[in-house]
Formats: C-alpha cells, structure tokens, sequence
C-alpha cells in the first residue's frame, strides 16, 4: 500500500513538472514561462520524498517499487506529451 500511494504521489508531481517545463512550453508556442528554476527544483525534491519515506520506513520492496514506476512513468508522460504536440 505505501507503493501505490508513493507513486501516485510522485506521479502527479512528475505531471506538475512537466506542465510547467518552459523549454516544452516555448516549442508548443505555448502562453506564459512555465515553472521557475526554484519551483523546479522544489518539485523534483517532492518527487523524491515518497522514496525516502519507503527508505526510512526501511521498505525495500515500496522503495524499488517507486523506483521502477517513476521512470515508467516519466517516459509515458514525455510520449503522451510529444503526441500532443505532434498532432499524433
């Protein structure tokens, strides 16, 4: 259970991130400049808590769970992105 909530977490984080990425707003001629380098870098260590609450808790498994999933997660949202501005 601490899986699933550790990457539905950072799932939703790793979405916020790419909404407000200002070098893939300004490609899709999007309005206004996306996130600040300081709201990035904030978000990215958000992203990363769940992990370190499943380190701390001392759950391995949750850990490489949350591990996997993100970087799945991460490619998919860059594809799902990339179709929308493709026209694809």
């Amino acid at each position: 259970m601490l899986a699933l909530a550790a990457v539905a977490a950072s799932a939703a984080l790793i979405v916020a991130l790419c909404l407000g990425d200002p070098k893939r707003r300004r490609s899709a001629r999007l309005r206004g400049d996306g996130h600040r380098t300081t709201t990035r870098r904030l978000i990215a260590a958000a992203i990363c808590a769940p992990g370190a609450i499943c380190v701390v808790r001392g759950d391995a498994a949750a850990f490489l769970i949350w591990l996997g999933a993100c970087g799945v997660i991460g490619w998919f949202v860059t594809l799902c992105f990339a179709r929308q501005r493709s026209g694809g």
